[in-house]
């Protein structure tokens, strides 16, 4: 391996990592594949350099995503082996789209290459985020979600549109560098502004300072403020309990509910009774008893949603019991109280409203995106035997995946409103978040357990993430984190109100109700989807042309 090179390649990989939120060096990614592209366009007899492309990206994922390995004390052994393993495995899938550079660039010549890049690395990031092994989490968009101003023209393109223009900035940048390579090194910046390299430096400038612009146009039409002014509102607090994650499914689960009750009764007198909506994390009712994970039976909290008149979304535990054997999944296990029953667990979202408006309790959302190998082991459908290979040693594994996917009605009162529930994962999926919005949802929720990667910066690069769905959807998220971070994210992606970490608190405020659908609600995913098309014609151009 050639030292020279493997500098490059890990410059470039250590400049992607430190430009990924949380860590506020986002401009770095204007300029983060520079190294890695020129290095690569040396020379078309490049030896190893695949093995360089890895090194690029271990370094990037490993630097980002770190924390997934958790390193606490009493981690679970299978979640901190299979973090580690994710950042050996994980940049092996980053190869794809530089096979398909290396193939036109040997085809159809370095320039068709250099600049058809962005949008094939843009047409692999989106076919990264489908389906069950899907992980969209390092979409290179995401390094700008800290850049807040500039990121808001994303209510039209999708996160997809922050990459494009990342990669392009890239491209340019590097035409540049190639351009003024020429010079002597005592003139190269004066030549930025001589032709040919003029135009380059323009739409290298025009990247980095027209979308500001648009977010100034954004920041006003969608100041917290304004909107309070003049859209209906909700009051809705977060009850953040801060229960150790690794005790929680052994602890009992009624004096968990009681704990929540309290905290959620602290919050409802210092709010001075003005709370229309409380929200709990992720599994906040675990594993009580088969009258309340599966009969939904559970007057102790109902009567209390019915005395203070409000309402509750929740993350709840289910159990579903297949009467017949016959008509379960091949992933249902069997009942222990008979064994020609079967049952599956859910991950679920569940929304109580009070008296006289509870006939249609429980509204229940089931969890649709599971975490791949942590919380399901993809297309186990199909491979029904490989649901123990991989198995949690802490909580439920092997969930239940949900198959419906609405906006849950809150009403008490005179207040009405449609909640999109997002449980954890599933707010890194962009279109999946845009279809509560096409079935009415006036705001989202996300409801999440954090906490196994309490004190790394996992938690609040998670919720950095879900900003960049307040901006696409044009729409506030309450988000719900066991230990945090748990917070208020309005339209713009910009936190109003935040809870403590590692704090067992509540927050409350008054939410505005987003009724308009931006352009990306309306019309998902067409530049990823453009991008393919893109990416097929080159294909098929390579193909013509070695067959020619």
């Amino acid at each position: 391996m050639d030292k020279r090179k493997a500098y490059f390649t890990t410059l470039s990989g250590v400049m992607l990592g430190l430009a990924f939120p949380p860590i506020p060096l986002f401009l770095l990614a204007f300029i983060a594949f520079v190294p890695l592209l020129w290095m690569l366009g040396e020379n078309d007899q490049i030896k190893h350099k695949y093995l360089y492309v890895y090194i690029t990206f271990f370094f990037y994922h490993t630097i980002a995503n770190w924390w997934i390995a958790s390193f606490q004390r009493e981690t679970d052994p299978f979640l901190l082996g299979s973090g580690i393993a994710l950042c050996f495995i994980h940049p092996l899938f980053f190869l794809v789209p530089f096979w398909f550079y290396f193939t036109i660039k040997k085809k159809l010549g370095k320039n068709i290459a250099l600049w058809s890049f962005p949008v094939v690395f843009l047409a692999f990031e989106y076919l990264h985020s489908l389906g069950e092994a899907s992980y969209p989490w390092l979409t290179l968009g995401y390094t700008q979600i800290q850049n807040t101003m500039w990121v808001q023209f994303i209510d039209i393109t999708g996160i997809w549109g922050a990459s494009l223009l990342t990669l392009y900035a890239n491209v340019l940048c590097l035409k540049l560098v190639e351009h003024l390579q020429k010079f002597p090194k005592r003139v190269r910046l004066r030549n930025l502004w001589e032709l040919p390299q003029r135009k380059y430096t323009i739409y290298f400038l025009a990247i980095l300072l027209l979308p500001y612009i648009y977010g100034a146009y954004s920041y006003w039409k969608y100041h917290h403020a304004n909107l309070l002014e003049r859209s209906p509102k909700i009051n809705i607090a977060l009850i953040q309990p801060n229960i150790n994650p690794w005790r929680k499914w052994d602890g009992n689960p009624i004096e968990q509910i009681y704990y929540h009750l309290n905290l959620q009764d602290s919050i409802f007198k210092a709010y001075h009774g003005k709370i229309d909506l409380a929200v709990w994390s992720e599994t906040a009712i675990p594993t009580v008893s088969l009258a309340v994970n599966w009969g939904h039976f559970y007057p102790f909290i109902t009567d209390e949603l019915n005395q203070k008149q409000i309402s509750l979304l929740t993350g709840f535990t289910e159990y579903y019991l297949y009467s017949d054997a016959n008509k379960a999944p091949v992933t249902a296990r069997q009942w222990l109280l008979d064994t020609n029953e079967r049952y599956e667990p859910f991950n679920t979202a569940l929304l109580l409203n009070p008296k006289p408006y509870e006939a249609d309790n429980p509204q229940i959302y089931r969890k649709s995106r599971l975490t791949p190998f942590g919380e399901r082991f993809p297309y186990v459908d199909l491979i029904p035997f490989a649901q123990n290979w991989l198995r949690w040693g802490v909580g439920i594994s092997s969930w239940g995946i949900g198959r419906k996917q609405y906006a849950m009605k809150v009403q008490n009162k005179d207040k009405f409103a449609q909640i999109g529930t997002i449980i954890c994962i599933e707010s890194i999926y962009p279109e999946f978040v845009t279809r509560f919005v096409r079935d009415g949802a006036h705001l989202l929720s996300v409801i999440t357990n954090d906490s196994w990667y309490d004190f790394t910066y996992g938690p609040r690069q998670h919720y950095l993430i879900a900003a960049a769905r307040a901006i696409e959807t044009r729409r506030y998220i309450a988000r719900c984190a066991n230990s945090g971070v748990t917070g208020f994210i309005s339209p713009i992606g910009k936190s109003i109100l935040e809870a403590p970490q590692y704090t067992a608190t509540a927050v409350a405020t008054t939410v505005p109700l987003m009724n308009e659908k931006s352009p990306y609600v309306q019309l998902p995913d067409v530049l990823p989807m453009v991008s393919l098309g893109v990416a097929f014609i080159l294909l098929l151009a390579v193909i013509f042309n070695r067959k020619r």
